[in-house]
């Protein structure tokens, strides 16, 4: 990915932008003010080890070993199973979601019976109810013990017959509740690195709303998480500040674009990518912030 700085081809990508992702000339701010998050974010308490990995975090499931033969996800599983700090897991086996008591060991995981009162699609394709009838049957088959496949974000779960089921992270950690620098959009084979730097944050919440910081002003709104995507809706401010044109240009066209549905993707921070909107390739970068955010109102 290489990282343009010249200021004819920025001024391109940003029309560009604006051209695909505008929904109408910038809208006065609601009042009130974004929560503060002017304190460092740190993960609830856990075990250690690979199982405590595991929590708080999204994870898609990749492949099952039954018996000795591998079988992997077809592709539109979408088999995904999310652990959180309170003793419960919530996903879904690729027909049907599940919610479940979920007790985590610093190597071990136990899940257990379907709480959620939901029953398979009878719809659901051959080869995913296949694959769903066996991921289940190792899932709540007793104790999983937990071991890194490759790195940290790609889990193993083993249960006491041999059988596997691989995982590969879809978020991480403090997906909900951190602030995340907006460190760039991505525009075909651009990069476009937002000038206001750490001022551009996004804290996502578990109740499906989104505050932060859009260079000069705090802004709230909407973020659905379902499955390995999230559709991001437009964003309103909530203070109402002057900066530089340039910051100012930038935070609109970040705060006013139609809702659109992204790809979530974890490698070195997050990365969420559209394919279907007229750009070849659209998407945010975000990196965790660390130390002491800005101030939403500063």
């Amino acid at each position: 990915m290489r990282m343009y700085r010249t200021g004819a081809l920025l001024g391109a990508l940003l029309v560009a932008l604006l051209t695909v992702t505008a929904c109408g000339s910038p809208r006065a701010g609601s009042g009130g003010k974004a929560p503060d998050r002017s304190t460092p974010w740190t993960a609830p308490k856990g075990p250690g080890g690979y199982g405590g990995l595991l929590l708080g975090a999204r994870w898609r499931v990749d492949w099952v070993t039954v018996d000795g033969r591998n079988i992997d996800a077809p592709p539109n599983a979408g088999a995904w199973v999310e652990f959180g700090y309170d003793n419960t897991a919530v996903g879904d086996y690729g027909c049907t979601p599940f919610k479940a008591s979920a007790t985590v060991t610093a190597t071990t995981l136990t899940i257990g019976a379907n709480t959620s009162g939901a029953t398979p699609d009878d719809a659901c394709p051959a080869k995913e109810h296949t694959f769903e009838q066996r991921m289940r049957k190792i899932f709540i088959g007793g104790p999983l013990a937990v071991a890194k496949r490759v790195d940290d974000v790609s889990m193993t779960l083993k249960n006491q017959r041999g059988d596997y089921v691989a995982l590969q992270m879809l978020w991480p950690q403090g997906l909900y509740g951190a602030p995340w620098q907006l460190q760039y959009l991505i525009a075909a084979d651009a990069t476009i690195a937002m000038t206001a730097g750490k001022e551009v944050y996004f804290v996502f919440h578990p109740d499906g709303t989104v505050t932060g910081k859009g260079g000069c002003n705090a802004f709230k709104g909407r973020a659905a998480f379902a499955g390995e995507h999230v559709t991001l809706y437009p964003l309103t401010r909530t203070t109402h500040r002057t900066c530089s044109r340039k910051i100012m240009s930038e935070e609109d066209d970040l705060l006013h674009q139609d809702p659109r549905t992204f790809s979530v993707m974890t490698g070195s921070g997050v990365k969420f990518v559209d394919e279907t909107h007229g750009l070849n390739y659209f998407g945010y970068q975000f990196v965790r912030l660390t130390g002491t955010p800005p101030r939403p109102g500063a």
